[in-house]
């Protein structure tokens, strides 16, 4: 098992998912290198696809819903004229039609078109659960249901190289969106079909792919190699506003007192509805918490209107 010794609390691996893994592969590869079933991933990969997995360890696995808030990158290749059961062409067959008459700026703006907030209907054969059941377990069964439409957003999608039938493209996006279901709706406007042939995960927040650890040779697939890319759960959580706490206050909130304002050192003033970590005296991450708002006059100096209320101590 891995020693409190070895970056106390838990941390987060910055690992390579293979094709055909799933993520739960992954997972597994991962917890028989180090001897722990502590271990989980933040934001799964298909099986055709590779790059990026965020995978946390020990206590670490506490923080994967603020890791899944990262932003993400992908690069790939979609091709016109096929539509697949899954979206992409590891799946079955369904239709083909005529590949669409289109240069590189014409596809650039409707692709442009899709930049910003919107929603998607989630595919049948994601994680996204029905009645209890994940909805890929009901499509195997040939079970397909209706689905609400599910906000999304957009950063930057980028197409790089036309040569019909093929797309080359890049994409900056953010929680929850389905690249699959993005290349089938940009192809709808279009009057076309389409499907993902490859797909990389090339960045997941600060984490890229040149600096994901391989789990199928060294250093990787042993226990030293994957612990010296560790990184410690402050540094993973790097997107959450920082506070630091009084030495004499780090022991109560590991043991569930929220501290008062006067025991919290900001190091930038912090807005209601907020997020923060909180770190101790050595950069090590304590806690988080949540800036919540209190009852009364909103022209009161914030830390009379607000309170630090835990969220997650670790």
């Amino acid at each position: 098992m891995i020693s409190d010794a070895v970056l106390p609390g838990g941390f987060v691996l910055n690992v390579y998912k293979e094709i055909p893994w799933t993520s739960h592969d992954a997972v597994s590869r991962v917890r028989r290198i180090l001897g722990t079933r502590q271990v989980g991933h933040a934001g799964s990969l298909d099986p055709f696809a590779c790059g990026v997995l965020v995978l946390a360890v020990g206590r670490a696995t506490r923080l994967v819903e603020y890791l899944m808030e990262l932003p993400k990158c992908y690069r790939g290749t979609f091709l016109f004229g096929r539509r697949t059961v899954s979206g992409d062409c590891a799946g079955k067959l369904l239709e083909e039609g005529e590949v669409p008459r289109v240069d590189q700026a014409g596809l650039q703006e409707i692709a442009d078109s899709f930049v910003g907030h919107g929603v998607q209907v989630p595919p049948m054969v994601s994680a996204v659960k029905h009645e209890g059941k994940r909805l890929y377990e009901l499509a195997r069964k040939g079970v397909e249901v209706e689905r609400a439409p599910r906000p999304v957003y957009i950063e930057r999608f980028t197409i790089h190289r036309v040569e019909l039938p093929r797309v080359d493209f890049e994409l900056d996006c953010g929680r929850g969106t389905y690249v699959r279901t993005l290349i089938e709706d940009l192809a709808g406007r279009l009057q076309a079909l389409a499907t993902v042939e490859s797909l990389t995960r090339t960045r997941v927040g600060p984490l890229a792919v040149w600096d994901s650890v391989r789990l199928i040779s060294s250093p990787g697939n042993a226990r030293a190699g994957l612990l010296a890319g560790a990184i410690p759960m402050a540094q993973a959580v790097g997107h959450l506003p920082m506070a630091r706490l009084s030495e004499r206050w780090v022991q109560r909130v590991r043991h569930g007192g929220s501290p008062p304002w006067k025991a919290v050192t900001f190091e930038h003033a912090p807005r209601p509805g907020q997020t923060l970590r909180l770190l101790g005296p050595e950069g090590e991450l304590i806690a988080t918490a949540k800036l919540d708002l209190l009852p009364g006059p909103a022209d009161r100096p914030l830390e009379q209107s607000c309170f630090l209320r835990l969220d997650r101590v670790f």
